[in-house]
């Protein structure tokens, strides 16, 4: 019998929300797309720890400012460096989730949508280590980086390093709330809508 044991013992019971979550992949909703922000204690993935996430969606590429998410998570690992850029800090200004109660919140929050973001690659590799300590895999949904989305917008065919700052000046959007987790996902939304938008 160990064989029959063991043939099932890789099959992993996930959770209710992970299987919600994958649920939504059944009917996907095209027209709805998630541009997401995260703010970290650095820019290294191996040792750095997500600090906030901010989303914004937009509904057939109109930014729909209700549907929208931001959490910050607690940490206890902290770097001056990032914080003198995105200003948070362990302190009782804003409410505090763990990580694991805030990928759950953000899974609800994206659904099956694609993912927009500005060097989204980063950002979505923090949320997969989170989900990775919380033994699941990988986010499933499609990504798109709005890098990316301008070298085509301007027909441009080698890689340039463009920041969100750059763009927001180029577009003429201005740049409320930069370094907010929330404020730089709106941010990006409205770069999105200049590149694809035409």
């Amino acid at each position: 019998m160990n064989w029959f044991k063991n043939l099932f013992s890789n099959i992993k019971d996930y959770p209710e929300f992970w299987q919600d979550y994958l649920a939504e992949f059944k009917q996907p909703n095209p027209q709805r797309v998630v541009v997401l922000d995260c703010e970290t204690t650095g820019l290294n993935p191996s040792e750095d720890k997500i600090l906030s996430i901010g989303a914004v969606a937009l509904h057939e590429n109109v930014i729909c400012v209700e549907d929208h998410f931001s959490v910050f998570v607690k940490q206890t690992f902290h770097q001056a460096e990032s914080v003198a850029i995105h200003g948070i800090v362990n302190n009782k200004k804003n409410k505090l989730d763990t990580e694991k109660e805030a990928i759950k919140q953000l899974l609800q929050c994206i659904g099956s949508a694609k993912i927009v973001g500005h060097h989204i690659q980063f950002d979505i590799e923090m949320i997969n280590r989170a989900l990775q300590h919380m033994q699941l895999p990988k986010l499933k949904n499609k990504v798109q980086d709005t890098s990316d989305l301008y070298l085509k917008y301007k027909g441009i065919h080698q890689p340039i390093q463009k920041s969100l700052d750059d763009l927001c000046e180029e577009f003429n959007i201005p740049k409320k709330d930069r370094h907010t987790a929330l404020g730089d996902a709106f941010l990006t939304a409205q770069v999105y809508q200049r590149l694809v938008i035409q």
